[in-house]
């Protein structure tokens, strides 16, 4: 099996890069799919800093992206203190004991093993004397910035969703089962599905989003609010994710949707009325509107096959 190790939060464009030199070196040994990703739970960071680092996807969204990548196999190994101690050679003696390795495939700037000892010149030297194929992806760089998770995770964090997806290759997206709410939203004439959106995913920037909605089979424009809702919540109060789907009237609680959030609309404001508030979220709803029928052109085909992919027909 090629081996392809890393944290993997989520599948960058650097990240797919890496998956398409582990399927070539397969094709090349004569097994096309004997590949697969090697990864780790929690996300190491947790372990070797000391403090939560939120993940840009939860292990469920991982799992869709495998799936969608057409991943083979992937293989998350638990991390903990113990793992992180090891020593460089001694991790690679870890891995190619409950692994029947051929071949290992990582970023030329990966580190292993304790303190980050290991390199990719120990790593290039351990597979020649292990026998194993190798090689290290150089890493990419778009718009002279590294593709990068933490750099993804920033620009999440600041609602620059579209500079997120030029790293991503795809929009920044989120699945969750719908919630009871408040029931505020319908009362005035935009209902919301409430997302139990994931405590270790990292919250975009609140205010509005332009998102695309993946609901009983079929893509639908929303309206995205993060925050507190502070019209209503003066204190302030829990962050939460509400999304109007536009268009879709019928009841969700319960069920699954998937979120992919498009475009940074505005900040979350107060407003000294409820029928100020109703006037700025119909023109969200236009906006996100028009900013959906701009998309679907260009990302019709990648709505296809998350689609396929969620749907199970991959």
């Amino acid at each position: 099996m090629i081996a392809v190790l890393g944290a993997f939060d989520g599948f960058h464009l650097g990240h797919q890069r890496l998956l398409r030199a582990a399927a070539d070196l397969a094709l090349k040994s004569g097994g096309e799919d004997d590949w697969g990703v090697v990864t780790f739970t929690p996300h190491p960071g947790n372990i070797v800093r000391g403090r939560k680092i939120p993940v840009l996807f939860t292990d469920p969204e991982r799992d869709l992206l495998s799936r969608y990548f057409r991943i083979p196999a992937t293989l998350k190994l638990p991390f903990s203190r113990a793992l992180a101690d090891l020593s460089p050679v001694a991790f690679l003696d870890y891995i190619e004991d409950i692994l029947p390795l051929s071949g290992i495939v990582v970023g030329t700037d990966f580190r292993f093993g304790r303190n980050r000892e290991g390199d990719v010149a120990l790593m290039e030297k351990e597979a020649e004397e292990r026998g194993w194929s190798f090689r290290a992806a150089e890493s990419l760089v778009i718009g002279g910035e590294k593709v990068a998770s933490s750099s993804i995770r920033n620009h999440v964090a600041h609602g620059a969703m579209d500079l997120a997806e030029s790293l991503l290759g795809y929009p920044f997206f989120f699945t969750g089962t719908v919630v009871r709410g408040e029931g505020r939203g319908k009362k005035l004439g935009f209902p919301t599905a409430n997302i139990d959106y994931r405590a270790e995913k990292v919250l975009p920037k609140r205010g509005v989003y332009a998102v695309s909605v993946y609901v009983e089979a079929k893509w639908m424009p929303g309206a995205l609010n993060v925050g507190v809702n502070p019209t209503f919540h003066t204190g302030g109060g829990e962050v939460r994710a509400e999304t109007h789907i536009i268009g879709f009237n019928d009841s969700l609680y319960g069920k699954e949707i998937f979120v992919f959030i498009e475009q940074f609309l505005r900040e979350e404001s107060k407003f000294n009325s409820p029928e100020l508030l109703i006037a700025q979220m119909e023109k969200d709803v236009r906006d996100a509107m028009d900013f959906f029928s701009a998309k679907k052109l260009n990302h019709e085909r990648l709505y296809e096959l998350f689609a396929s992919t969620m749907d199970g027909r991959s």
